[in-house]
C-alpha cells in the first residue's frame, strides 16, 4: 500500500504523468483547518440558524445570523495560501487537487464549474473541504492498517479529459491480467478501437508499468485520442476496496490467462436511476451501493453468457 502513496510513485513515473507538485509537510493549522466542521473558506462569512427548526411553516430570516468563525483562520493559514497559489502558477494556472491517496472525485458539486479544476486557492479549498474522500485521507481511515501517514498535497496540471478514455489496469504477480473501462458508459467509438487500445495498454505496461515496485497493483491511465500517448493517473492497492469495475474480483485472483479488454456493453445501464457515479453524495449509501453491485453482478453475467 505504501508504494501507492502518491509521493512515492510520482518521481519513478513523473514522465508519463500529467506533472504535479507535492506540498509536504503540511501545517499543522492548514489540516485542522480541512477538517473542522463546515465548507466554507478563511475569512468568508458563514450562515448560523438559531432559531427553532419546524417541520412545516416559513420563516423570515430573522433567526439567521452572519458568522466569522472563520476569519481568524486566514492568519494561521496564509503561508499556504500563498504556497498554493506559486504552484498552480508552475503548473500553468490551472490545476485539480489531491491528497496521499485519493483526489475529491466527490465533492466536484461544491465546484461552480462541476469538475476539479482550480485556478486559486479558494477553490481548492472548496473541493477538500466539500470530500468525503479527503476527510479520510487526512484522518488515516482509508489504510488504518498502516502507520500513520503524513499527509501531503498534490497539484496536479489541469487537463480536460474524455472520460470514456480512462481505464483501469490489473496486475497480478507481475502480470497484466485485465483492462476494465472505467467510465459507467457505452461509447460506440470504443468497440471501434478496443484492438488498438488493448495493444497500447500492453505496450505501456510492458514498458512502463511493470517497474512499479509492488507485485499485484491496479492503476488507471489515460489513452489520449488525439495524440499516441498513454499517461497514467493513479496506482491502487491490491485490495477488494478497489472497484474492480467490468470484472469480478474473483476472477480477478483466479484465472491464469489475460482476461482482455472489457467495455461497457451497449444497451445497459448499471446505474438505473442514479445520475453520477458518485450518487452517494446525494442518496444514502446503502442504496447506491446495493443497487450498483446487484446491477454490475447481473451485467456480467451476461457479458459471459455472451462470450463465445
Amino acid at each position: 500500500v505504501d508504494n501507492c502513496a502518491f509521493s512515492s510513485w510520482y518521481p519513478n513515473f513523473s514522465r508519463v504523468t500529467f506533472k504535479s507538485e507535492i506540498i509536504r509537510p503540511l501545517d499543522a493549522e492548514f489540516v485542522k483547518y480541512l477538517l473542522s466542521d463546515g465548507v466554507f473558506v478563511p475569512g468568508q462569512k458563514r450562515m448560523e440558524y438559531h432559531g427553532e427548526l419546524e417541520e412545516f411553516g416559513s420563516s423570515n430570516g430573522s433567526d439567521w445570523s452572519d458568522s466569522d468563525d472563520g476569519g481568524d483562520v486566514v492568519e494561521d493559514i496564509s503561508s499556504t495560501t500563498a504556497e498554493i497559489s506559486r504552484r498552480i502558477e508552475i503548473l500553468g494556472g490551472s490545476a485539480f487537487p489531491r491528497t496521499t491517496w485519493s483526489a475529491p472525485t466527490d465533492a466536484d458539486w461544491a465546484s461552480t464549474t462541476s469538475t476539479l479544476e482550480c485556478k486559486t486557492p479558494q477553490d481548492v479549498y472548496w473541493l477538500l473541504k466539500a470530500s468525503t474522500k479527503i476527510a479520510k485521507d487526512l484522518l488515516n481511515e482509508r489504510y488504518p492498517a498502516l502507520a500513520s501517514v503524513e499527509p501531503e498535497l498534490v497539484l496536479r496540471k489541469w487537463a480536460n479529459l474524455h472520460p470514456s478514455m480512462v481505464f483501469r489496469c490489473f496486475v497480478r504477480n507481475n502480470s497484466l491480467i485485465g483492462i476494465s473501462q472505467v467510465d459507467v458508459q457505452f461509447h460506440k467509438f470504443l468497440s471501434e478501437m478496443s484492438a488498438d487500445i488493448e495493444q497500447k495498454l500492453q505496450k505501456f505496461f510492458a514498458a512502463h508499468a511493470s517497474k512499479f515496485p509492488s507485485e499485484s497493483y491496479c492503476y488507471d491511465v489515460y489513452v489520449a485520442r488525439t495524440v499516441d500517448r498513454v499517461l497514467v493517473m493513479d496506482f491502487e492497492p491490491w485490495s477488494y476496496s478497489v472497484d474492480s469495475c467490468l470484472f469480478e474480483w474473483r476472477e480477478l485472483c483466479t484465472t491464469a490467462q489475460f482476461l482482455g479488454l472489457r467495455l461497457f456493453p451497449e444497451g445497459v445501464n448499471p446505474l438505473g436511476h442514479f445520475s453520477a457515479k458518485y450518487s452517494s453524495s446525494r442518496f444514502p449509501i446503502e442504496m447506491t451501493a446495493d443497487a450498483y453491485h446487484a446491477s454490475v453482478a447481473t451485467m456480467i453475467e451476461r457479458m459471459k453468457s455472451e462470450q463465445p
